[in-house]
């Protein structure tokens, strides 16, 4: 849509256009209740997916819709549980041989893990976003089993060198191969590499990427305290934890975006203050948007033009 502003104040030669987006929130609360797999398939009918959240914004978000409708329930969202196993990357085979370090804690919930083995021969949990140098696979030939890559990377980007350049990264099938690794690790001044070997825990529904330092845990969650607790809900604080997946529940959507596009024109004899324009720009255009559908949560943003600025100046003709 577009609306003319002619401001009364602003006269005459020069016009100043500009263009702002009024956006809808992006969550929405349903009540009904409903096991997870019902609730993904409506949200995805009449949305686009159970809420992804893992970030302040989308905390204040579930807070902001659950106090206007003064909700004190847990409600599904889209975490999941995903491969409760270690896996190797190449063709996600399962780990039928392990060398773990006495006493390596290898069951925890709350994050991604992956896999390093250090120049004793020993495997260690690691967080999959440390640098480190890594092993690739080549082929089961002499020298394609193991190849030392000295770059410092995270275990994902490592994944990807080595699928680019290589096959994938290592497997360790027996202790034969596993005493192999640690002489190369010496020779090469190091003290672990990554292997193939990663355990992907909790997925997002809608395929987003799990950051994990934002993702924020109710105190005690995840407990798996039925032993089968597999599907992730939200309180109505933004914190997260886990339940039987056929526990009905009410839920969070992640709805699909409206926007409406508002440009204006405005007239100016000279100089003009565009900050004090903007905000009563803004005011207005609030004015006229308050009447027409929009949902509670929408929220103005100003467009910024190619040249990185918010307006347009334009000589006016006659």
């Amino acid at each position: 849509m577009e609306i003319s502003l002619h401001t009364e104040l602003l006269l005459r030669r020069r016009f100043i256009k500009g263009l702002f987006s009024k956006t809808s929130c992006y969550f929405i609360l349903i009540q009904e209740p409903k096991t997870w797999t019902e609730a993904q398939s409506h949200c995805k009918q009449y949305h686009v997916d159970l809420a992804t959240i893992q970030s302040d914004e989308d905390r204040y978000k579930i807070q902001e819709i659950a106090a206007a409708v003064n909700f004190r329930n847990r409600a599904w969202m889209g975490l999941y549980d995903g491969v409760f196993a270690w896996r190797w990357s190449y063709q996600d085979q399962n780990l039928d041989y392990s060398n773990w370090a006495s006493l390596e804690e290898t069951t925890s919930r709350t994050q991604r893990m992956c896999g390093v083995i250090r120049n004793t021969g020993e495997w260690h949990v690691e967080s999959c976003e440390q640098q480190k140098p890594s092993f690739c696979y080549m082929g089961n030939y002499i020298g394609g089993k193991f190849i030392f890559n000295a770059a410092k990377l995270s275990w994902r980007d490592a994944q990807r060198h080595c699928r680019k350049y290589y096959v994938d990264l290592s497997t360790i099938s027996d202790s034969f191969e596993n005493s192999a690794v640690g002489p190369i690790l010496k020779l090469f001044f190091q003290y672990e590499a990554w292997i193939g070997l990663s355990k992907n825990l909790w997925l997002w529904s809608d395929q987003s990427k799990v950051t994990w330092l934002s993702v924020k845990w109710a105190d005690g969650q995840p407990d798996n305290a039925s032993g089968n607790e597999k599907c992730g809900f939200v309180h109505e604080t933004g914190l997260i934890g886990d339940d039987g997946c056929l526990h009905t529940l009410p839920f969070f959507c992640t709805k699909r975006v409206k926007r409406q596009i508002v440009r204006f024109a405005v007239t100016s004899a000279g100089f003009l203050n565009e900050s004090a324009v903007m905000e009563d720009i803004e005011k207005k255009m609030n004015q006229i948007l308050s009447d027409q559908p929009m949902d509670s949560g929408s929220s103005v943003t100003w467009r910024v033009q190619p040249d990185e600025q918010i307006f347009q100046r334009q000589e006016k003709h006659a």
